[in-house]
């Protein structure tokens, strides 16, 4: 059997793996590289692991380093989720600002849009609480800063699922974009070939006018 802390070392090592592991991945695709912060909080954890295996180190020396590696830890999974946070909220801001102009608001009689902007509210406001909590309450930051960026998660699933009728409301503003530009093309040349007319017909009445008042 092994002891305790072998076994806490090895619980957080699984977390690293299924939680934390993931969201690096994330944040480097999306950065294109590692977050100096992530990298000094893992060599943290590392180090006070490292220090357990010392020779000479007793239970509360090893009880002490495993403790400082698990709140190392919790920061390291705190930092991950403010970073995707951060590329999730940056990449929604860029998506709504691309596809606002788009007729979105009729999708669903307007409870699609409706339901986003309440996940974006919902999302910034538990981000905000986030970042109240995280002088005070560590692991009461973490939990709300993973709710925040689910909620983002909720919206991007959202506008998958969605994603056939938004290609529609952007096919259709295309088409009265073009039908717009269209008619004021025509509008155009139809009113220039009117101001031609009236402005040949006028000189015709001046020159005749001219021509009586010669003689």
């Amino acid at each position: 059997m092994p002891n305790s802390w072998e076994t806490k070392i090895k619980e957080i090592y699984a977390d690293y793996q299924e939680n934390v592991k993931p969201l690096i991945y994330y944040i480097e695709r999306k950065f294109h590289r590692f977050p100096l912060s992530l990298l000094n909080e893992i060599r943290d954890v590392f180090d006070h692991i490292s220090r357990c295996y010392e020779p000479y180190a007793n239970q509360k020396y090893i009880d002490k380093n495993i403790e400082k590696a698990q709140n190392h830890f919790t920061r390291i999974k705190l930092d991950a989720y403010k970073y995707v946070n951060d590329v999730k909220r940056k990449d929604f801001v860029k998506w709504k600002k691309k596809y606002n102009k788009y007729d979105l608001q009729n999708i669903n009689d307007g409870d699609f849009w409706k339901h986003i902007l309440d996940l974006e509210d919902e999302a910034e406001r538990l981000f905000a609480e986030a970042k109240k909590q995280e002088t005070k309450d560590v692991n009461e930051s973490y939990d709300l800063f993973y709710l925040s960026a689910d909620k983002y998660e909720q919206i991007d699933n959202l506008i998958d699922e969605k994603r056939q009728f938004i290609v529609k409301a952007k096919f259709k503003y295309r088409q009265m974009t073009f039908f717009n530009h269209l008619t004021g093309f025509i509008i155009g040349i139809i009113s220039s070939i009117i101001a031609s007319v009236l402005y040949t017909d006028v000189r015709e009445i001046i020159q005749e006018l001219f021509q009586k008042i010669i003689k």
